[in-house]
C-alpha cells in the first residue's frame, strides 16, 4: 500500500472512531438525562402526595351479637365545661359505661384510649349539649370519632348553668352507648364473640336518634362555652 493509500486509511479509521465516540456520548447523555428525569418525576410526585384526610366523625351503629366487654378501654381526658359540672358528668359516664358493658382497664394495659370533649351553645330557645369522643388504638392512633348532641328545653347567656344533672345523666348515657357501640366492631370484640358463637359480623343496626331532654334554669358555676382542646 503507498503513502497515499495509508493516509486514507487513517482518515477513514478517524472518522469511524470518532462517530463511534459520538454515538456512545450520545447514548451515555441519553441514559443520565433519563435518569435525572426520573428523579425529578420522582421527587415532584412525593412533593405533591396529599395529606390523608381528616377523620371526620362517623357513629357506627352497634353490631348485635357483639358486646364491647370482649375488649378494653381507658378514660384519658375529659375536657369542657365547669369543672365542677365535669366531675359530675364523668360519674355519670362511668356508671353509664357499665351499665353498657364497657370495660375500663388502665391506660397501659388498654386496648383503646379515649379522649372526649364537652361543649355547650345556645341553640334558640333550646341548649345544645355536645360531646366528641376520640378513639385511639394502642399505638395513639386515632381510629375513630363519635360525635353527637343532646338539646335542653331552656336558654341562657351561660349555656352551661341550663345543664342540670338530668341532662348531664342524658349526655353520658348516650356518649356511653356511642362508645359502646364502636367497640362492638372491633376486632377484639368481634373475635370474642365469635369463639362463643355470638357474631354476626355482617348485621348492624341504625344509630340512635338525637335525644330531647327537659331542664329547668339554675345558679351554677361560671360556664366555659365552646368546646375546648
Amino acid at each position: 500500500m503507498g503513502q497515499t493509500g495509508r493516509n486514507t486509511h487513517l482518515r477513514a479509521c478517524a472518522r469511524r472512531w470518532h462517530c463511534r465516540r459520538g454515538l456512545v456520548l450520545r447514548g451515555s447523555f441519553a441514559l443520565l438525562s433519563m435518569f435525572t428525569l426520573a428523579g425529578c418525576v420522582d421527587s415532584f410526585v412525593s412533593a405533591q402526595a396529599p395529606q390523608a384526610p381528616a377523620l371526620e366523625p362517623s357513629n357506627i351503629a352497634r353490631r348485635p351479637g357483639v358486646s364491647p366487654s370482649g375488649t378494653t378501654v381507658a378514660v384519658a381526658s375529659f375536657r369542657g365545661g365547669p369543672d365542677a359540672l365535669r366531675a359530675r358528668f364523668m360519674s355519670d359516664f362511668a356508671a353509664a359505661a357499665r351499665d353498657q358493658q364497657i370495660i375500663m382497664a388502665t391506660p397501659d394495659a388498654a386496648d383503646y384510649l379515649v379522649r372526649g370533649y364537652l361543649s355547650a351553645t345556645s341553640e334558640g330557645d333550646q341548649t345544645a349539649v355536645t360531646y366528641v369522643i376520640d378513639i385511639f388504638d394502642a399505638k395513639k392512633e386515632r381510629t375513630q370519632r363519635i360525635e353527637d348532641e343532646v338539646l335542653v328545653k331552656g336558654a341562657a347567656p351561660d349555656p352551661w348553668s341550663v345543664v342540670d344533672d338530668n341532662a348531664l345523666a342524658a349526655v353520658a348515657a348516650k356518649s356511653a352507648a356511642g362508645l359502646a357501640a364502636v367497640l362492638t366492631n372491633t376486632p377484639q370484640a368481634i373475635s370474642a364473640a365469635s369463639q362463643n358463637g355470638n357474631a354476626n359480623p355482617n348485621a348492624q343496626t341504625e344509630p340512635p336518634d338525637p335525644t330531647v331532654v327537659a331542664a329547668s334554669p339554675g345558679a351554677g358555676p361560671p360556664g366555659i362555652p365552646g368546646l375546648l382542646h
